[in-house]
């Protein structure tokens, strides 16, 4: 796991208050909650109950298959910046959003 230094000299293009939430949870092991229902096309469909069915893009059923516990938010990160070849600093941003938006749905949890 890369220190603080570190990520914040690998970050420096990016807005402080981003690179303050990412240096606070970089190292959390994020769980994916719900059930995987199935793909049509580009779509992907989680349920969290039998109520709550969510549709998901390729890129956030992709980090919501991260979410297994064992990977942190940093290992995230550099797996998507290997498999998709883009930045380091640039997949850091989106990976915050999406995450923040499946934890709040409840399709995943720290």
């Amino acid at each position: 796991m890369s220190s603080e230094e570190e990520i914040r000299k690998k970050l420096e293009k990016l807005e402080k208050s981003i690179v303050d939430k990412y240096v606070e949870i970089h190292g959390l092991k994020p769980s994916r909650k719900g059930e995987f229902l199935g793909a049509e096309q580009d779509k992907f469909y989680v349920a969290v109950s039998e109520e709550e069915v969510y549709e998901l893009s390729p890129l956030a059923y992709y980090v919501w298959a991260l979410c297994d516990g064992e990977h942190t938010v940093e290992d995230m990160v550099n797996d998507i910046s290997e498999n998709a070849k883009v930045e380091y600093d640039q997949v850091v941003e989106p990976l915050l959003i999406v995450l923040d938006e499946m934890k709040k749905a409840g399709l995943v949890a720290y």
